[in-house]
């Protein structure tokens, strides 16, 4: 019996944590292989003394059967879990051909609504499912993960996969300690994820401010963006439950003090940013539907056609 091949592609906060869950608990397993696709500092250092993962209640250290930025020292997975970022997609797919076999599925656990569909466009006759994580967590150093916050959630699935290949995926997740949903409808959680980050995405990276900032001071704002928001779910038969607006900002609200989206970040360190995938899809889908966004049109233009300031 051949051994179950799982890559996870993308070795940071997300894709270090789950990967790092998963090669401890297969570790020596006959029945398992978990890869590890990454570069830079980050692969040295997880060649030579493992990955380190620590949560609230202990650390682990591993290593995967392998760890490459060479993916056809691989060969064709199982299961490819794609947890870069979002403007990488492409170039990302393209570099990982030789992982990707006929029978291999593709994970996404990306920000984005329309990540799957994507990924669907560039490999039409592989198997994709969606997914998204709600989980705290940090790439402190080459080689170390840190979950900051007790509980972490994952969904994955497809209305059209597999369904015994799904059930098989989320065994071995949870034999792991990795607890995953996959609900009656993943369109709906994809959505209910992309509501709260692109929301507070959008606005904080606008002005420039941390979570509570926007909170204390563009509250009206961030609400109008949520109704844009849910104008274009609608519009697209995803059905967010009436709260959704609020909900999204309440549990914005519990963040930490000083707390900001990843996509704030990115602008603030002059890196490469999500905006295309966060804010600019919100514009266009509603350009398609025929629905007015005039506030992610304004924040949009404003993201994408003036320096961004330095922080104080």
């Amino acid at each position: 019996m051949s051994k179950t091949k799982i890559a996870i592609s993308g070795i940071g906060a997300v894709g270090g944590y789950y990967g790092g869950l998963l090669a401890a608990r297969y570790k020596d397993s006959k029945e398992i292989d978990i890869y590890f696709i990454s570069r830079g500092e980050n692969l040295e250092e997880i060649r030579e003394n493992g990955i380190e993962v620590k949560n609230t209640f202990l650390t682990i250290k591993a290593k995967p059967t392998l760890a490459t930025d060479n993916p056809a020292e691989i060969g064709p997975v199982d299961y490819l879990f794609c947890c870069t970022k979002s403007y990488d997609l492409e170039d990302n797919i393209a570099q990982l051909a030789p992982v990707i076999g006929p029978k291999t599925v593709i994970i996404p656990l990306l920000n984005g609504a329309d990540i799957a569909e994507r990924i669907q466009q560039l490999l039409p006759d592989n198997e994709v499912w969606k997914g998204c994580v709600y989980i705290g967590s940090r790439l402190v150093r080459p080689g170390r993960v840190e979950k900051f916050t007790i509980k972490d959630r994952m969904f994955l699935g497809s209305k059209q996969g597999n369904k015994k290949r799904q059930k098989e995926l989320q065994d071995i997740l949870a034999n792991a300690r990795i607890l995953t949903t996959i609900p009656n409808d993943i369109d709906l959680e994809i959505w209910k994820k992309f509501f709260m980050i692109s929301t507070a995405a959008t606005i904080t990276s606008y002005f420039n401010e941390t979570i509570s900032e926007v909170i204390n001071n563009h509250i009206d704002l961030f609400i109008t963006l949520g109704y844009e928001l849910k104008s274009v779910a609608v519009a697209k038969g995803i059905p967010l439950p009436d709260d959704q607006v609020f909900s999204a900002i309440d549990a914005q609200k519990i963040m930490p003090n000083n707390s900001t989206t990843s996509m704030h970040s990115d602008f603030q360190k002059g890196n490469r940013t999500e905006v295309e995938t966060l804010t600019g899809y919100v514009v266009r889908a509603a350009q398609e539907l025929g629905i007015e966004v005039p506030t992610y049109q304004f924040m949009y233009k404003g993201l994408t056609e003036f320096p961004y300031p330095a922080a104080d």
